[in-house]
């Protein structure tokens, strides 16, 4: 039996929408005749089982329901034998029997009403809830981590060497929530309202130069070394938001730091080809290119396109990088609210790069 060919010959179930759903084939009185890999999925059983079976075994009344959507020529919601599980099933009767498919009605509801809602409401919305609980999420953690600390230093007596252990990997555990909480409200702040820019004068390399000594202590701990460039025409008194770059500068440093033991960070200042402007969209005027790269932090094509999109990155095999995705976000954002642009290229066996182009006057 040739089922797409069957399937085609429906008009109301199109073959590519219809096969990554749950497609069962049945005769008039409901035997089972071919039946897909997710329809043994859905159905917790095996495909064998399933084509020695009838679809009365698996769904409630499904005759009535079957020719309930065919004259309707609708989905109908169908209960599961001896189980809470709900799916809708559209039917198209054929010569052969009935063809069936299955889908979940939750997730069809929840698409529908994200799709009648305004994303730009859901998304504003949510984000001014994260800060008006961000005491509420800050507080417990910032509790475990001084204590913590504290019995670790041994200010609330000895502890034998397991204790000390375990205070020290909750101390540990705590700070990195800690970090991971300040980054997403950060993302949130920088999404629910625009930053009101404030551009002042300032030397771009000095302010490299103090971010680099901020981070000293932590590269030296991890064996790693750092350079900067500042091509030799560069003006390097900019016009822009100081502490909108400091935060850009910072974040991507610390996605580097928190990815590599080893290797050189270099950061070069430079005036962007001409080139490059006009192939990124920007307006004519003077700009300021800050490019910092990694010698180990080695990235895939496959990483790339997510480097930007936590909420993206959740749907893919990436989602260990979603911490990244959420800071990268942010500097996105302020990158954009400067009217810069910002983008990520990995060569293999050589380097990371992040360049920004922002103006500088």
């Amino acid at each position: 039996m040739d089922i797409k060919k069957i399937l085609f010959r429906t008009n109301s179930i199109d073959v590519e929408k219809a096969l990554p759903d749950a497609v069962i084939m049945c005769t008039k009185d409901g035997k089972i005749e071919w039946v897909n890999d997710v329809a043994a999925e859905i159905f917790e059983t095996s495909k064998m089982h399933l084509l020695t079976s009838n679809i009365s075994d698996f769904i409630e009344t499904p005759m009535n329901l079957i020719l309930n959507s065919v004259v309707s020529q609708a989905p109908v919601i169908t209960k599961f034998v001896n189980r809470e599980v709900y799916f809708d099933m559209t039917a198209k009767e054929i010569s052969e029997g009935y063809v069936l498919d299955f889908r979940d009605s939750v997730a069809t509801n929840l698409t529908t009403n994200v799709d009648n809602t305004n994303d730009e409401d859901i998304n504003r919305d949510k984000n001014n809830f994260l800060l008006k609980l961000t005491n509420d999420l800050k507080s417990p953690i910032q509790s475990i981590v001084g204590f913590s600390q504290a019995m670790a230093d041994g200010l609330g007596g000895e502890l034998n060497e397991q204790q000390e252990k375990y205070i020290r990997i909750i101390n540990k555990n705590s700070t990195d929530l800690m970090y991971f909480i300040a980054k997403m409200l950060q993302l949130s702040q920088t999404e629910v309202e625009l930053t009101q820019i404030e551009n002042k004068i300032f030397d771009i390399q000095s302010l490299v130069n103090t971010i680099v000594k901020y981070n000293e202590q932590l590269y030296k701990d991890k064996d790693l070394k750092f350079s900067i460039y500042t091509e030799e025409d560069l003006k390097k008194t900019i016009v822009a938001d100081e502490n909108l770059v400091k935060n850009i500068i910072q974040n991507i440093l610390e996605v580097i730091l928190k990815s590599v033991d080893l290797g050189e960070i270099h950061i070069e200042l430079s005036n962007p080809l001409s080139e490059i402007l006009f192939e990124k969209g920007l307006a004519d005027g003077q700009y300021i290119q800050i490019t910092i790269s990694s010698t180990s932090m080695l990235l895939s094509e496959n990483e790339l396109d997510f480097m930007f999109d936590p909420y993206k990155i959740l749907d893919s095999s990436n989602r260990k990088n979603v911490l990244r995705a959420i800071v990268l976000a942010s500097v996105k954002n302020w990158i954009q609210q400067l009217n810069g642009t910002i983008w990520v290229e990995s060569q293999i066996l050589k380097n990371t790069c992040f360049n920004v182009i922002i103006p500088s006057n």
